[in-house]
């Protein structure tokens, strides 16, 4: 069976054969059928082999949700696990015990910086300059509404295919 593009390429080449007038319209009719109907077929396999694929792409996500959730799981009962073994050392007064394999231990970590007031009390030395970010939503709004902003943004539609 021919491939989607060479389908369409003879569909394309018919059609211009009869606008042309070089050839009886009428001859070219049944070979215009044949080719739209390998190309309905040729769709149809394509269609199914998207929903194969989607099918397929939702199954994965569901995978990597519940991949997630159970990692999640994993360093939660980890973090639970620590912070016992630290309350434990803390108890009976032990900063470093020997334990088969292992050492445990605990140190001071570097001390770590706590803003105590708001972002707009702050000196501007300690901000850190970033690109502006255009708010695409606002700009869609406000053309919605009225706003002439002619030369800054305009609203354009797309096409997309839709399997049903």
């Amino acid at each position: 069976m021919a491939t989607i593009y060479e389908l369409t390429d003879d569909i394309r080449f018919i059609n211009q054969m009869m606008e042309e007038g070089d050839v009886d319209p009428e001859a070219l009719k049944g070979a215009l059928e044949v080719s739209k109907e390998e190309l309905k077929i040729k769709l149809e396999h394509y269609c199914q082999f998207i929903k194969n694929l989607e099918s397929d792409i939702d199954g994965l996500k569901m995978e990597e949700q519940r991949l997630s959730l159970k990692r999640k799981h994993l360093e939660d009962t980890k973090e639970r696990m620590k912070a016992a073994m630290e309350w434990s050392l803390g108890e009976v007064g032990e900063t470093k015990l020997e334990c088969g394999t292992f050492k445990v231990s605990k140190q001071l970590n570097p001390a770590s910086v706590k803003v105590d007031c708001e972002l707009s009390l702050i000196p501007e030395k300690y901000l850190i300059p970033q690109e502006p970010k255009i708010d695409k939503k606002l700009l869609k709004e406000d053309i919605d509404g009225g706003v002439d902003l002619s030369g800054v943004a305009h609203l354009e539609r797309t096409e997309s295919l839709r399997i049903k």
